[in-house]
């Protein structure tokens, strides 16, 4: 009887119904920058698998590299 007339009260209220969004809060950011870690560390992984087996040529250079570099076009 005791209890409920204690949760009753409005600051008991807010404060349980607060610290229940900051924690929610707090696990969100941790999954997120667990996730966006491991999105990284993938990445990575693949980019320098793809470097390791994608053929150059006779210069040393990439696909993407070859070519004439883009020219800016000037402002008027």
């Amino acid at each position: 009887m005791i209890l409920t007339t204690v949760f009753a009260t409005k600051t008991v209220q807010f404060f349980l119904r607060m610290s229940i969004y900051v924690v929610l809060g707090i696990v969100v950011l941790c999954v997120r920058a667990y996730n966006r870690h491991k999105t990284h560390d993938r990445l990575k992984k693949r980019t320098e698998y793809m470097m390791k087996h994608t053929k150059k040529n006779k210069d040393g250079k990439y696909p993407w590299e070859e070519g004439e570099p883009v020219v800016k076009r000037e402002r008027w």
